[in-house]
């Protein structure tokens, strides 16, 4: 008599399906928030660099207007380029504040993409136990059916 097969072999290999979906779906995360990390470095590198580039051109202003090389009109150009810069900073600082939020976007889908994989390997886990435990029921009634055929045969042998 062939063994019984397990009946929720249909629901494990569901399950299976769906811890794989999920794994899928956390990479897709993990590169996402990856990627809006990589975006919010460069963010505040660019910002780091106007500034950097802002106080190197404002010593320099400084260092030529104390030497007295400077006219009227350079201190003109000096206010229009600060004006420029201040904005240029700004819109930098801008755009390090959306990668931020990105970055924490990203973060939260991550965490509930974790939570989603945790769920479904749980889900599957309880199959899994299950058929082992069906497993383990088909072994021992296999060997207690043994164990009876093997009493009969002694039996029968001896009487």
């Amino acid at each position: 008599m062939p063994s019984p097969k397990y009946p929720l072999k249909p629901l494990l290999e569901h399950r299976k399906r769906m811890v794989d979906d999920a794994t899928a779906e956390l990479g897709g995360a993990v590169r996402v928030r990856e990627a809006a990390d990589a975006s919010r470095a460069r963010a505040e590198a660019d910002r780091r660099a106007a500034e950097e580039r802002a106080a190197r051109v404002r010593g320099e202003e400084a260092d030529r207007l104390a030497r007295g090389e400077l006219r009227a009109a350079d201190l003109a150009r000096g206010q229009a380029w600060e004006i420029g810069a201040s904005a240029e900073i700004g819109q930098l600082t801008r755009a390090v504040e959306v990668a931020e939020q990105n970055v924490e976007r990203a973060r939260g889908d991550e965490a509930e993409a974790r939570v989603v994989l945790a769920r479904k390997m749980a889900d599957r886990d309880v199959v899994v136990k299950d058929e082992a435990r069906f497993a383990d029921r088909l072994k021992k009634r296999g060997l207690a059916v043994e164990e009876e055929a093997a009493e009969e045969a002694f039996r029968g042998g001896r009487g």
